[in-house]
């Protein structure tokens, strides 16, 4: 059941799940995917790593620590002071215990790690999508003072009109028809 369960997970998945079965002294279940050495020196990391130390394998690490970006030294092969601060960065992001030393655990942190920064970029990125900014309408802008000053002219002269009409019609007779027929 335990076997059906993990082949429905992801291989990325099943590895790091192999990868902390082991660290934890279990021992892996059948058919899970056992992680691959990512190069030849992947055995000679169960040693220990601590300040003071040289070699090539301190060289790989010091590799790995710039390849994610927590080790802008130089990459030397002697584990200094600025080595030491890069791996306890790294052990605190992953929530390990912070002492400077890479064991197991340290290591298989730095794959996950590595592994997180080796995904595909993303298919929209900041310099794909431009934005332009928002236009909010805006009120046009007001009449000019002398059509201000005439508007209110407009009811005045219509009143005027209408009372001079009103006027004119009371002075003549009503007739049905303006004009008078011819017989």
């Amino acid at each position: 059941m335990i076997a059906r369960w993990t082949a429905t997970l992801h291989p990325a998945h099943r590895l790091l799940l192999a990868g902390l079965l082991a660290l934890g002294g279990l021992t892996p279940l059948a058919g899970l995917a056992q992680p691959a050495p990512s190069n030849p020196s992947a055995n000679a990391r169960a040693v220990l790593l601590r300040t003071k130390d040289s070699g090539p394998l301190v060289n790989q690490l010091q590799t790995d620590l710039a390849n994610v970006g927590l080790f802008d030294g130089v990459v030397d092969g002697h584990y200094g002071t600025d080595t030491a601060a890069a791996v306890r960065s790294l052990q605190a992001q992953q929530g390990l215990i912070v002492d400077g030393i890479v064991g197991p655990q340290t290591w298989l942190a730095l794959e996950v790690a590595h592994r997180a920064i080796a995904l595909p970029p993303p298919l929209l990125t900041a310099n794909l999508v431009t934005f332009s900014p928002l236009v909010v309408a805006q009120p046009d802008p007001p009449p000019p003072a002398f059509w201000l000053a005439m508007m209110p002219l407009v009811p005045i002269t219509g009143g005027a009109l209408t009372c001079l009409h009103r006027r004119r019609q009371r002075g003549q007779p009503r007739h049905p028809l303006p004009f008078k027929p011819k017989l």
